[in-house]
């Protein structure tokens, strides 16, 4: 989205913009860095204001374009320039999140405001050497922070040293998440004092990667259903940690034998709408026998049922 598009008060974000304003102002003095994804497209491109301003995440891997790296621009939100940059990000942050957008594979291209007593080159540093790139069962991994959706799910799955440790100089970040509401990551100033006293690199359990490798295939049934089902977005809005208990079940599903790439995202969206304990109902149990033994998810579904995959809750419930 550029400057040309016409950004009204009567915007469903406008509120959003307001609450950031007023968050900006009072922690930082109305100093914001704007947090972009370029990735799939920067927001920006050609924009002289922006470009001159940017400050790129130098994340440095031999299989990495930093061309496509995340970025940081600095901004002073109280000045006209810089507050119409701010508030077309708010707008794009948003409209990245409605359903067309999202059905489209678009992504976030914004990731998100940050504010830092510190220089928006010290953040970028720091998440470049101490947070993106980890070693992983011998493989190289790129922890995809920067965009809200990995962060919104990532973030409680932390402990608070390793959120601290995600922050960095950074002392608020602020972005939207799939519910389009605001989501706010603080540090605590002793947690932050102590990790200062002794610098080093984020690191994660081989729990929370086993979580991290399920997003993709999590996000993929929420969007399903959210895509089928238009009451499911506010369904899962108004459940607590509800992809937890998913992620529980695709856990589950490993012991089923399912790992094909379909049948998990099937038996994540099977749990989303069914209930995320739907694997435990007895009449499940010979499918997973069959699972077991090398059948396909959706195969033994219709096999056992009778019916199509996408009738297993009228089989589960019949009589």
């Amino acid at each position: 989205m550029k400057s040309e598009f016409a950004l009204t008060e009567s915007e469903p974000w406008q509120p959003h913009l307001q609450e950031l304003h007023r968050q900006f102002f009072e922690r930082a003095g109305d100093r914001c860095i704007l947090w972009v994804n370029p990735a799939q497209g920067d927001p920006f491109s050609g924009e002289q204001f922006v470009e001159e301003r940017k400050v790129r995440v130098p994340i440095q891997h031999a299989n990495f374009d930093v061309k496509l790296a995340p970025y940081l621009v600095p901004l002073d939100i109280g000045k006209s320039r810089d507050a119409d940059v701010f508030k077309r990000s708010v707008a794009m942050a948003w409209e990245a999140w409605e359903l067309d957008s999202l059905q489209e594979f678009n992504g976030q291209a914004i990731g998100g405001w940050a504010a830092s007593d510190q220089p928006a080159q010290s953040l970028a540093l720091h998440w470049a050497t101490n947070c993106h790139i980890h070693s992983v069962n011998g493989l190289t991994k790129l922890l995809r922070f920067h965009d809200p959706s990995v962060r919104e799910w990532l973030w409680p799955a932390l402990t608070t040293k390793q959120q601290e440790r995600l922050l960095g100089p950074a002392n608020l970040v602020i972005a939207l998440n799939r519910n389009q509401e605001l989501m706010t990551h603080t540090s605590t100033a002793a947690v932050t004092k102590a990790i200062d006293d002794n610098p080093g690199k984020l690191l994660l359990t081989p729990a929370q990667w086993e979580q991290i490798n399920e997003y993709a295939v999590l996000h993929s049934a929420w969007l399903r259903c959210c895509s089928s089902r238009p009451a499911f977005r506010q369904v899962s809005a108004t459940q607590s940690r509800w992809q937890g208990k998913i992620l529980q079940a695709l856990h589950a599903a490993r012991t089923y034998g399912i790992s094909d790439p379909q049948d998990r995202d099937l038996f994540a969206t099977h749990a989303m709408l069914l209930g995320a304990d739907f694997h435990e109902h007895e009449k499940m149990h010979p499918v997973w026998s069959k699972t077991r033994t090398g059948d396909y998810y959706g195969a033994a579904c219709e096999e056992v049922s009778g019916r199509p995959v996408d009738q297993l809750q009228d089989y589960l419930h019949r009589i």
